[in-house]
C-alpha cells in the first residue's frame, strides 16, 4: 500500500507540473514544423490566402532556398502552410540578411536584419503579425535612421528620425493617433497659394 501511494505522488506530482509548465507559457504553444526539407526551385509552389502550398497540398515543413555557390539563401518552417518558427535569410557572402520569427503564420516577437557589411539595418518587435514595441533603424553607415514605439500597430510615445548625416530629421510624440512636435513633413500648399486662390 505504501508502495502504490509513493507511485501516485509521483504520477500527481508529475501531472502537475506538466500542467503548471503548460500553464507558465505566455505567447500560445509554439508548433513543431516536420523534419521534410523542399527546395524552393522544385516546381508546384505558390501562395494562396495567406498560405504556402505545393502542388495541391498545404506546405508544412523546411523550405530552403540556396545561393548559386551552394550556400544557405534562405531557410523557414512551416505547418499547414502558415510561417512558424524562425526564418533566416543571408547574403551571398555568408552574412545574416534577416531573422525573422512567425507563430501561426504571423510575425511574432523580435525581427532583426542587417546590412551586407554585417552593421545593423533594423530591428522590430511584432504581437500578432503588427508592430508592436520598440523600433529602431539604421543606415549603412552605422548612423541611427529611426527610432520609435509602437502599440498594436499605432506609433504610440516618443518618435524620432534623423538623415544619413546625423541631422534631426523629425523629433515628435505620437498620443491617441496625433502627433505633437516637428513631424518633419512640409505641406504642400503655401500661403502664397492659399491667398491666391481668394482672388
Amino acid at each position: 500500500m505504501a508502495k502504490w501511494a509513493r507511485l501516485r505522488s509521483k504520477w500527481l506530482l508529475s501531472g502537475g507540473l506538466l500542467v503548471v509548465g503548460l500553464g507558465c507559457q505566455q505567447s500560445g504553444p509554439s508548433l513543431s514544423v516536420s523534419a521534410r526539407w523542399v527546395s524552393s526551385t522544385q516546381p508546384g509552389w505558390h501562395r494562396f490566402d495567406g498560405r504556402l502550398w505545393l502542388t495541391d497540398t498545404l506546405f508544412s515543413g523546411w523550405q530552403y532556398t540556396l545561393h548559386p555557390t551552394g550556400d544557405s539563401a534562405f531557410v523557414g518552417g512551416y505547418v499547414a502552410g502558415r510561417a512558424e518558427g524562425i526564418h533566416r535569410h543571408w547574403y551571398a557572402n555568408g552574412r545574416l540578411r534577416e531573422s525573422r520569427q512567425y507563430q501561426n503564420g504571423w510575425q511574432e516577437g523580435e525581427q532583426l536584419g542587417w546590412y551586407e557589411s554585417g552593421r545593423r539595418a533594423y530591428r522590430y518587435s511584432f504581437r500578432q503579425d503588427v508592430y508592436d514595441g520598440p523600433l529602431l533603424e539604421w543606415y549603412a553607415n552605422g548612423q541611427l535612421a529611426r527610432e520609435g514605439h509602437y502599440e498594436a500597430g499605432h506609433e504610440q510615445g516618443a518618435q524620432r528620425a534623423w538623415f544619413a548625416n546625423g541631422r534631426l530629421k523629425a523629433n515628435y510624440e505620437a498620443r491617441q493617433g496625433r502627433n505633437y512636435g516637428f513631424t518633419g513633413v512640409k505641406h504642400c500648399v503655401n500661403v502664397r497659394d492659399s491667398i491666391a486662390a481668394l482672388y
